[in-house]
C-alpha cells in the first residue's frame, strides 16, 4: 500500500519579520543618500554598511558590473 505524503495547505513562506527589517533598512539607505548626487560616493557608503552588489544596483537602478567597476576605482583611489 503506498504512503500518502501530507502536504501544508500554506506554502513556505520567509520570515515576514525579516523581510520588513529588510524593506526598512532599504528605506534607511535610500534616505541617508537623497542628499548625495556622487553616484560613487553613495555605492562606497551602501557597501561599507554591508549591502552586497546586486542589493546595491538594485537600490540604485544601475547595473551590477557598474557597482563592481566603482567599487574597484574607489579602492584604487583609497591606494594612492
Amino acid at each position: 500500500m503506498a504512503r500518502k505524503v501530507k502536504q501544508s495547505a500554506e506554502p513556505v513562506k520567509e520570515n515576514s519579520l525579516a523581510v520588513e527589517l529588510g524593506r526598512i533598512a532599504k528605506l534607511f539607505a535610500l534616505f541617508f543618500l537623497k542628499d548625495d548626487d556622487d553616484e560613487g560616493k553613495k555605492v562606497t557608503r551602501l557597501s561599507a554598511v554591508g549591502f552586497s552588489v546586486p542589493e546595491i544596483a538594485a537600490l540604485l537602478d544601475k547595473t551590477e558590473q557598474n557597482v563592481r567597476t566603482q567599487l574597484s576605482q574607489a579602492r584604487k583611489k583609497k591606494d594612492e
